[in-house]
């Protein structure tokens, strides 16, 4: 059991020497270099959006306009859609009391 530990504090020992040396080479590794070319942090404004036709439709049905999405390098058209109204909820019962002993 000894022997496992000297040789285990060993090791660790010169991992952490290893560690606490300056890197061999003259760069960083995580290095943030500014880039003022076509790539941009935020995309573009979208186009607008084209004319839809609103389908027509029945009670407890809502239309959901269509809208632009940014994938990547450019914007997708995603269309509108016809969608089910949720009734609201019942309202939920109020807690039991609490009393402290």
């Amino acid at each position: 059991m000894l022997k496992h530990l000297s040789g285990l504090l060993a090791v660790s020992t010169l991992f952490v020497g290893a560690m606490s040396l300056p890197p061999l080479s003259g760069t960083a590794h995580a290095q943030f270099v500014p880039y003022n070319g076509p790539y941009r942090q935020t995309p573009p404004p979208p186009p607008r959006p084209p004319r839809e036709r609103i389908p027509p439709h029945g009670r407890g049905m809502r239309w959901v306009p269509g809208h632009w999405v940014w994938i990547g390098n450019g914007y997708q058209w995603t269309p509108g859609r016809m969608v089910r109204i949720r009734p609201p909820a019942p309202p939920r019962p109020a807690p039991a009391p609490f009393y402290p002993r």
